[in-house]
């Protein structure tokens, strides 16, 4: 980025070392932050968020630690939240088109199949 816009390579690299230096550039702070803030405004699945952190630039291991540490307790929960949220948006559907637009939108969202069957299993006996 800095080279695109003229500035010669040691120089770039003499301030990115002194951003790393400083803690101003930090791969995993701004991964972990930005993971957080993703699971936090819309819930999503691990396959999607490693998949839009990939996207972002962040290294394949990073991202893997990133995601154990932001699932600690597992897809699940992200994955209630955005059934819950979805559900009241459908309003008065038909059953089985409830279902169906429910395991659309949570494999859209990176779900693993068996929570999304799990959930919609769960939903059925409620």
């Amino acid at each position: 980025m800095l080279a695109v816009r003229g500035f010669a390579r040691t120089e770039s690299q003499v301030a990115i070392d002194r951003l790393q230096e400083e803690g101003y550039l930090n791969d995993r702070r701004f991964a972990t932050a930005w993971a957080r803030s993703r699971l936090q405004t819309k819930p999503m699945g691990p396959h999607r968020l490693s998949k839009e952190l990939e996207t972002k630039g962040v290294e394949a291991q990073l991202v893997r630690e990133i995601l154990e540490e932001v699932y600690e307790e597992g897809e699940e929960p992200a994955a209630r939240r955005a059934m819950a949220g979805k559900l009241s948006a459908l309003g008065r559907l038909s059953a089985p088109s409830r279902t169906l637009s429910v395991a659309r939108f949570l494999h859209r969202r990176g779900f693993s199949a068996d929570i999304i069957w799990r959930l919609l299993h769960d939903e059925q006996q409620e």
